[in-house]
């Protein structure tokens, strides 16, 4: 089954953590026409914003397609990511950046869990933002999330491990709740 990743998630090492998709396999760069990248969505566990795409018809949300083979692990994900609270799954129609079109499902947040006021943690942004490099997503967006405002944890064991991501050390990092087109589809 095909993911459209864009938040967190695009960051490889987070992704295959033991309690998400240890066997998901990025495939290629993708976007999401009419929607806009934005941290508003409220974390049922910690109080900050995580990422989640709004419809904008004048935008596109740039992100990575991932192939995820195991059933099991798209329910665990479903879980992490907390699906029925805050995030729903929705199928949306990505463009690879190479031509094609694909349909992938992705997570996005319930209206009732959105708040633009909140501000992501300084690791999570990190998150997103060394995902984004890692596949080497547009300049422009690389440049607005190094412009995010961000707010400290203020628990700081959390804040390290999930940081441990970064460094690829995902063996001891939170377990966090929050084709013919030319690709390789």
């Amino acid at each position: 089954m095909l993911y459209f990743a864009y938040g967190s998630n695009l960051l490889v090492a987070r992704l295959r953590q033991a309690d998400r998709c240890p066997s998901a396999r990025p495939l290629t760069v993708a976007r999401l026409d009419r929607h806009r990248l934005d941290f508003a969505k409220r974390s049922d566990v910690d109080g900050s914003s995580k990422c989640t795409v709004l419809p904008d018809p004048a935008r596109s949300v740039h992100g990575v397609l991932y192939e995820i083979a195991q059933a099991h692990e798209r329910r665990a994900l479903d879980a992490v990511e907390g699906v029925g609270k805050g995030y729903e799954v929705q199928e949306v129609s990505v463009s690879c950046l190479a031509g094609g079109r694909h349909t992938a499902f992705t997570y996005i947040a319930q209206p009732a869990w959105t708040d633009p006021a909140l501000l992501p943690y300084d690791w999570y942004r990190d998150l997103v933002l060394h995902g984004a490099l890692e596949h080497g997503l547009p300049e422009e967006l690389v440049a607005r999330l190094r412009r995010t405002a961000t707010r400290t944890d203020p628990d700081r064991a959390r804040a390290e491990r999930e940081r441990l991501a970064l460094s690829g050390d995902v063996r001891n990092a939170n377990r966090s709740v929050h084709g013919g087109c030319g690709c390789s589809v």
